[in-house]
């Protein structure tokens, strides 16, 4: 086999250069690496930054706030960032309430782990718990309020100027400003107040007002003030409980007060109306009376009337006849009628007592009576028999 004459030599060198290229190519990325880690930082998007001169102190901050993104820190630099998310400061006895309430072992295991669920939901950073406040109302008793401050930042620079890196500005500011803005506003109350929705939601509003200027003048939002909930002490629980049952029972004497005045009004309404009523009805008897009364009195008189027009009428007609029967005319007709009786009884037709009656009715034809004497002269008697 022929050897080429410089060829090991040649591939050592090529080995040796690819060596070296791979060191310094390693060297390169490892430099790289150490200068991004060193010389770059991250702000995520629920954060927001700061700039800090290494070696120096707080005071020494930039102006300006950095927003999300990756950027160059300068040797001698440091970024340094704050929460921008909504921070909770809650003042409640939640979990100590809890714990007494839990009955075993289970159950307060349980509790605790609920409540360090919901703290690493809520954030370390974002988050924490404070014994609830004991207002000292202004009639001089004790109220325990459950109160949640819901604030953020505002001015990063001006917090790290003021307080400092971290989350010093919790202890150093937050929780105490907190507690005595609510303090002092809700103690204007007194203890009853806290029954009466509109003072203590009046209140509230001007301990979140002042809370929001004190907070704005450091460099902080405030976003809510909540009343989560309030307790008193066994004392006043108990003569509120005895005040309260003596006004409801003042209440409930007056509401029965009206009611019976109510009822005797409605009582005397209704003996008043009945009393109305019997009087209508007498009055309606008396008028229907009145009316029957004078109905028959004019029935009576009508009647009266009448029987006095029919007598007349009866009279003037009988005197019509005996007139009329005591003409010449009249007398002929009389005799013309005896002749045919005497005829009856000559015939044998009229019974003896049938012509009596005949002559009585005769008699009563012209106005007479049996027994009286006859007004008929003889001559015209004569004259008819004839």
């Amino acid at each position: 086999m022929v050897q080429v004459p410089g060829r090991r030599l040649a591939l050592a060198q090529l080995r040796q250069g690819a060596r070296r290229l791979l060191v310094v190519s390693l060297g390169t990325l490892v430099g790289l690496a150490v200068l991004y880690g060193s010389c770059t930082a991250r702000v995520q998007p629920s954060e927001l930054g700061v700039m800090q001169r290494r070696y120096a102190s707080s005071a020494n901050i930039e102006d300006r706030v950095y927003g999300p993104g990756l950027y160059f820190v300068g040797p001698g630099m440091a970024l340094h960032r704050f929460p921008r998310t909504v921070h909770i400061l809650e003042a409640s006895n939640d979990r100590l309430e809890s714990r007494a309430k839990a009955g075993g072992s289970d159950r307060l295991r349980k509790v605790d782990d609920y409540f360090l669920r919901r703290t690493e939901l809520l954030g370390d950073d974002t988050h924490r718990t404070v014994d609830a406040l004991t207002v000292q109302t202004s009639d001089g008793y004790a109220v325990s309020a459950d109160v949640t401050l819901l604030y953020s930042i505002q001015n990063p620079v001006q917090v790290a100027r003021e307080f400092g890196l971290g989350q010093g500005y919790v202890d150093s500011f937050v929780v105490n400003t907190f507690r005595n803005g609510v303090l002092s506003t809700l103690g204007k109350l007194n203890a009853e107040s806290f029954f009466h929705e509109e003072d203590r939601i009046r209140t509230l509003g001007e301990a979140e007002q002042l809370l929001r200027e004190r907070f704005a003048a450091r460099g902080f939002h405030v976003e809510r003030l909540l009343l989560g909930g309030y307790s008193y002490a066994p004392n006043y629980e108990k003569s509120l409980h005895d005040k309260k049952v003596a006004v409801q029972l003042t209440v409930k004497n007056r509401k029965e007060g009206l009611v019976n005045e109510e009822r005797a009004k409605l009582q005397q309404l209704s003996s008043k109306g009945s009393a109305d009523i019997t009087i209508a009805e007498s009055q309606v008897s008396a008028e229907i009376s009145k009316v029957l009364s004078e109905a028959e009195l004019n029935a009576a008189e009508t009647r009266a009337k009448a029987d006095r027009e029919f007598g007349l009428a009866q009279a003037e007609a009988k005197r019509l006849k005996v007139d009329a029967l005591n003409a010449a005319g009249g007398r002929y007709v009389v005799a013309l009628e005896t002749a045919k009786m005497f005829d009856a009884v000559s015939q044998g037709v009229m019974t003896p007592e049938q012509y009596i009656t005949f002559v009585r009715q005769s008699w009563q034809l012209v106005g007479l009576s049996p027994g009286a004497p006859m007004s008929v002269q003889p001559a015209a008697v004569t004259g008819g028999a004839k």
